[in-house]
């Protein structure tokens, strides 16, 4: 079956060449959050030996060299397996990629272009991914970038609403927030003047002093969306150390997505919530317009996908549950998608011998799961 990945980050043609640590690196979550940080959390030279624990003893990295070698018909060991991918990269990093894609179906990705500066546009990306992209708009890039800038907010709100207005002439099919990470997602309307006034008085403060502004345009963000007929993603989870942790639940957003002025939007709750991510789809199952992709445990919690998937179709119906591996290379949207596959086919079989549904109806299921809901969705 052909893939869309509903969630990827883009990453630069200097990946041609990783080292072993960095390949293995990529699906070992707790080496992947703590160094994606914006701000530096420990030196690294006093991080490495916790790095190296996560690596040599994290199940889903293992997992990864064993099918990357199988697939590489190399030793099993990860000096002979990074080699011999950057001798494949090497020779055609484009031809590369491809034969991953290729051999797990990926046909279509969802690119949120993450905080990267500069940005990686998808012409960068295009010349060593073939495969159809679409432009995922992070608007709190928009609000870092103007606010050294604009130091008053007539102007910076006329920027921001100028990028928003970019963003759409781009091409893109969604807008990010990852306003977890500034705020929280217990997000609040509210009026103009109040935005203007905590803008003034914390332009130069710390994000979680911002959160009124910050709201506030939000809030003004999903208005564009509803109004220009693209999406609203938002990062529900966890994920690195800089996550407003005890904020970042999915049903804080209940009482926005709720409310009379947003119930219209199409929604999307990237990562599935995890790892809360029974309550995300008991939401996403009484909001009309609300929808679950399963990124991130899909690369990062690959032992456990069953539960998740399963918490998922518990109370959501598959026809609002999105694919995504949340990974920023090749190698991990292929392990991502090759494992997840492999997964919900045991679960819907599994489901399917229990009388839930048909094979038919199971493979429609995997169909729209794995791709036809974000072509729907998306247009793609």
């Amino acid at each position: 079956m052909p893939v869309a990945d509903n969630h990827v980050h883009p990453w630069r043609e200097s990946t041609r060449q990783l080292t072993p640590d960095q390949l293995a690196g990529e699906v070992a979550f707790s080496q992947t959050v703590v160094t994606s940080v914006r701000r530096e959390f420990l030196p690294r030279d006093q991080l490495e030996p916790a790095l190296r624990l996560f690596r040599e003893t994290n199940l889903g990295v293992a997992y990864f060299r064993r099918e990357l070698a199988a697939f590489l018909g190399v030793d099993d060991d990860w000096a002979t397996v990074a080699a011999a991918r950057n001798a494949a990269a090497a020779a055609d990093y484009r031809a590369w990629t491809g034969q991953l894609f290729e051999d797990v179906g990926i046909t279509a990705l969802c690119v949120d272009e993450g905080g990267a500066q500069p940005r990686i546009t998808l012409e960068e990306l295009a010349a060593i991914a073939p495969v159809s992209l679409r432009r995922v708009a992070r608007s709190d890039n928009f609000i870092r970038d103007l606010l050294p800038e604009c130091d008053d907010w007539g102007s910076f709100y006329r920027r921001y609403q100028e990028f928003l207005d970019e963003a759409i002439g781009d091409g893109a099919i969604a807008f990010k927030s990852v306003i977890a990470y500034r705020t929280g997602l217990d997000v609040a309307p509210v009026s103009e003047a109040e935005a203007r006034n905590d803008f003034e008085s914390h332009r130069l403060g710390s994000e979680r002093e911002q959160k009124v502004f910050r709201d506030f345009l939000l809030c003004h963000t999903l208005d564009v969306a509803r109004e220009r007929g693209i999406w609203m993603h938002f990062h529900a989870g966890v994920v690195d150390p800089e996550i407003v942790y005890e904020r970042a639940n999915p049903s804080l957003l209940h009482p926005l997505l709720s409310s009379s002025r947003f119930r219209s939007n199409q929604v999307v709750l990237v990562h599935g919530g995890w790892p809360w991510t029974a309550e995300a789809a008991a939401m996403a199952s009484i909001l009309p317009n609300l929808y679950l992709d399963l990124s991130e445990g899909a690369l990062f919690g690959m032992p456990n996908l069953r539960q998740r998937m399963l918490e998922a179709l518990e109370a959501c119906p598959y026809a609002k549950i999105l694919y995504g591996a949340d990974g920023s290379l090749p190698e991990a949207l292929w392990i991502a998608a090759k494992r997840f596959k492999r997964v919900l086919g045991q679960v819907l079989g599994d489901l399917s011998e229990e009388g839930f549904c048909s094979p038919p109806e199971a493979n429609q299921a995997a169909s729209m799961i794995l791709h036809d809901n974000a072509a729907r969705m998306y247009r793609l």
